[in-house]
């Protein structure tokens, strides 16, 4: 048959349970300088990268921190008054390393400053296969996949249409991030090329024939001499063959 302890061995152990210190599991009191430092630093590089986020309309990231803390740290005091957090003059907000100065305003009196190198993670475009120089991009040259940004100076491309039918500059890596400074827009109109000129004034649109002096891309100047005049003019490129005059306001 079992035996249950008496209701007097009961009491007497509840008393010992009673008496030990539970408000230490708080860990309030009992965390060190050095825990105030790293979670002020981690909660200020987690709202920064928040930021960033919502500014470059990211989706689906995650990050970690690489917090580093000077050693001296182990010398200070706790601090009874939560931390104020600036950032060092002419601080820069890229993802690469986030700089913070950690001040204690209590009697302790203690200033420290920390740098976080957070690993962020976003589903980005790279490329399905190599991408020789020259290519024009479609959809299926391209995939969503996660990587850590964080080294990527030049920029990232979230969305296809960022991308496609834009022109390889440089010959891209199976997986490799596509940034925009590897991108161009194409060559919509070659030297030598027939174009057609588009003219407006006063709500008037005129159409003519001419020859392109220089190729161009969509939004490049370029030269063109008309065909029936035999007169040489500025034109914008504005699509595949077609460029719009750039006419003097006195005309």
């Amino acid at each position: 048959m079992k035996k249950y302890p008496s209701a007097r061995k009961f009491l007497f152990l509840l008393s010992l349970l009673s008496a030990l210190p539970w408000g230490v599991q708080a860990g309030t009191e009992g965390s060190s300088a050095r825990q105030q430092i790293y979670r002020q630093a981690a909660n200020s590089a987690e709202a920064d990268i928040r930021r960033i986020a919502q500014a470059r309309q990211w989706q689906g990231h995650n990050s970690k921190l690489n917090v580093f803390i000077p050693s001296e740290v182990s010398q200070f005091r706790r601090c009874s008054v939560p931390l104020t957090v600036s950032r060092p003059q002419g601080n820069s907000s890229e993802l690469t390393r986030f700089h913070y100065d950690l001040r204690c305003e209590d009697a302790s009196g203690w200033e420290v400053s920390v740098t976080v190198k957070p690993d962020v993670y976003l589903p980005v475009l790279v490329a399905r296969r190599a991408l020789d120089r020259g290519t024009q991009l479609a959809a299926s040259d391209l995939i969503l996949k996660k990587k850590n940004i964080s080294a990527i100076r030049d920029g990232v491309l979230i969305h296809p249409d960022d991308a496609v039918g834009l022109t390889v500059k440089k010959r891209i890596r199976p997986l490799q991030p596509i940034m925009p400074s590897q991108l161009e827009q194409p060559v919509l109109v070659e030297r030598g090329q027939r174009v057609l000129m588009l003219a407006e004034q006063q709500g008037v649109q005129a159409k003519m024939i001419g020859e392109a002096l220089k190729k161009g891309r969509k939004g490049d100047t370029i030269r063109v001499k008309n065909l029936s005049s035999e007169r040489t003019v500025s034109a914008l490129v504005e699509s595949s063959g077609v460029v719009r005059m750039l006419l003097p306001p006195t005309q």
